[in-house]
Parts: structure tokens; sequence; C-alpha cells
């Protein structure tokens, strides 16, 4: 999926493999019930996510906060 595992994150490694938005080097992690945070130094970007939801009900927040944060971007060089 166009990423791989360094120093305890996900790092990105090809922007065609992954269906996320996202850059090349960036980085992130998920972690329970919901919270998450990613960090594309390339867009000067950062996000953090912390909910309490349950185990089911987590998965679209992690995805929708990702396209909302890029979708919100009006420059990406």
């Amino acid at each position: 999926m166009g990423q791989g595992f360094g120093l305890g994150f996900a790092v990105r490694t090809d922007a065609g493999e992954n269906p996320l938005p996202g850059s090349i080097g960036s980085f992130y992690w998920n972690g329970g019930f919901g919270t998450t945070f990613q960090v594309d130094p390339k867009q000067q970007l950062v996000f953090i996510l912390m909910t309490q939801v349950p185990w089911s009900a987590f998965h679209p927040y992690r995805k929708g906060i990702r396209y909302l944060a890029y979708q919100a971007m009006t420059d990406l060089n």
C-alpha cells in the first residue's frame, strides 16, 4: 500500500499505491479507541484526533480526518 514502518510509525514510501492522501515521507500512527495522528513535513501539516469511540465505529473517523485536512488546504506544493 505504499508504506513501510520505521521508528515506531507507519511511513509513506510511495504516493501512487496508497488510497489515502499524503506526501512521500509523511508518517502516522493509529491508537486505541479511534485516536490517530499524522505528520506531513512536505505540506507542513500536523493533525491529531483524540476520540473515544467504540472499536466498531472508529474507522470512518480516521479516514475522514485525513481527507478533511488535505481538502482544507488551498495550496498543495
